[in-house]
């Protein structure tokens, strides 16, 4: 068995859930290649695998999953949930069609799309393809309004003042966990939050996201507010901190995977080996 590993960065970057999730693998005995598409050229051979890991969500990691999904070669998540989930504004839609409590959102293309909104309360302002907490503004009132945003694409989401500490549930399979964490987090240790028991309508909720976008490896961010739970962020393959074990859940995920479609892969040969493959462009 044969697994790819799409890591973002360069071949000198360590990325801890990977590389736990790349040590389970070998324990079982497979063999595990590593691509780094910053490095790569995408005319470079598909290697022969059954399953690979998309991780990588630059551009160049979603040309990679795209020539790898068409290769027939399946990947975790899944190539189509990891493309829509880049842009946040779509995720949005899909799950509010789907009838999920989702914040109003609208695409904006400058300050004056933010004032209708506004009559209404403040509003989030978010980057469409942003990740991490980057560029995110709450807009209370026309005075917190910036300028101007450059020309990076931006959505506006009402924003909902949350009761309790930011809640990052995860999902890796049947498994569903909860990690409470203040926002934003700057030590380690507030990175790594604290997990907390959740409740049954809530864990239903994260797991309903999975059944709609059609994956079983993500995070979702739910916020509490007048007792009523909100869907505000989807990632299609966080980083898990905080949560136990996760290189090995993961692992679990992928095998099984692999596992089920391995009769069915026949993916073009390539002369590279197990190990780590980089190409310059």
């Amino acid at each position: 068995m044969r697994v790819i590993l799409l890591r973002s960065g360069s071949s000198g970057d360590s990325n801890p859930l990977l590389d736990a999730l790349e040590a389970e693998l070998r324990l079982a005995k497979v063999a595990t290649i590593s691509l780094f598409p910053a490095e790569m050229d995408s005319s470079v051979p598909i290697p022969r695998a059954d399953v690979a890991v998309l991780k990588d969500k630059t551009p160049a990691g979603l040309e990679w999953g795209r020539r790898l999904h068409e290769a027939g070669i399946p990947t975790v998540s899944p190539y189509p949930v990891t493309a829509l989930c880049r842009d946040k504004l779509r995720t949005n839609h899909v799950l509010a069609q789907a009838g999920l409590p989702v914040p109003e959102c609208r695409p904006v293309t400058g300050p004056e799309d933010l004032l209708p909104m506004l009559v209404d309360g403040p509003v989030i302002l978010k980057p469409r393809r942003g990740s991490r907490g980057r560029g995110i503004q709450v807009i209370h009132d026309s005075t917190d309004v910036p300028a101007s945003w450059g020309a990076e694409e931006m959505f506006a989401q009402r924003y909902y003042e949350p009761e309790t500490l930011d809640r990052k549930i995860y999902r890796i399979g049947n498994d569903v966990f909860c990690v409470e964490r203040v926002w934003p987090p700057v030590t380690l240790k507030e990175k790594q939050g604290r997990l907390i028991e959740l409740d049954t309508p809530t864990r239903e909720l994260a797991m309903e996201c999975g059944w709609v976008l059609g994956t079983e490896i993500y995070g979702v961010d739910v916020i509490e507010h007048e007792g009523r739970p909100w869907i505000v962020d989807l990632s299609s393959f966080p980083g898990f901190k905080g949560v136990p074990d996760a290189g090995a859940r993961i692992a679990t995920v992928v095998l099984r995977v692999a596992a089920e479609t391995r009769k069915d892969v026949s993916p073009p040969e390539s002369a590279s080996s197990s190990g780590t493959l980089c190409a310059a462009p």
